[in-house]
């Protein structure tokens, strides 16, 4: 009762100020972890650290601007999306009918993932190359895999069908053993 008063006064606040409830900060992990259930999304844009493990996702993830993010285990029936986050690792999940993208953080880690139906993007934010990547060992079914603009990118054992595997632009990359059935693999360093 007493954070459902909170939330009503800090709303009150927000509007006479002129600030919209959609630009008030939303975490799902207040306690920093979530483990098991399901859940129709899980939204964090506050800088906070966050560990999911084991959960059903039935909509979309967004982790925004946030400290530490990682994701076990998982499946998510939409978009997985991390952006701007210090450290992320996405690990042994399941992305449905939806993109799995990393993009803008210090580090990503994208390691046996199942992707159906859509992408892994795995790219800095203004090709400044200052994201470091570890992509390796995915599985993409109908879908592409892409990193670019990293500083360092290992890029290492990742299969997808129909589709292609691009690897542009990486300060850093170190390739090998991919393969895009029914498509190319166009992995290689981009010198400007």
């Amino acid at each position: 009762m007493k954070s459902q008063k909170l939330f009503v006064i800090v709303a009150i606040i927000c509007l006479l100020a002129g600030i919209s409830s959609a630009a008030m900060a939303r975490n799902d992990c207040p306690e920093g972890s979530i483990s098991g259930g399901e859940f129709n999304e899980i939204v964090i844009d506050e800088f906070v650290s966050c560990s999911i493990v084991g959960v059903i996702v039935k909509e979309r993830v967004l982790i925004r601007d946030a400290e530490n993010f990682n994701m076990l285990s998982s499946l998510v029936e939409g978009n997985l999306q991390v952006i701007n986050v210090k450290n992320a690792a996405i690990v042994e999940t399941t992305v449905n009918g939806g993109n799995l993208v990393t993009r803008g953080n210090g580090d990503s880690s994208v390691v046996r993932n199942i992707v159906l139906g859509g992408n892994i993007r795995v790219n800095d934010d203004t090709c400044e190359q200052q994201q470091i990547a570890t992509v390796v060992q995915n599985l993409v079914f109908v879908g592409n895999l892409r990193v670019n603009c990293n500083e360092k990118a290992d890029v290492k054992e990742n299969k997808v069908t129909d589709g292609n595997i691009t690897c542009r632009d990486n300060d850093r990359l170190d390739s090998k053993d991919n393969d895009a059935f029914g498509g190319k693999v166009n992995c290689s360093r981009s010198l400007f």
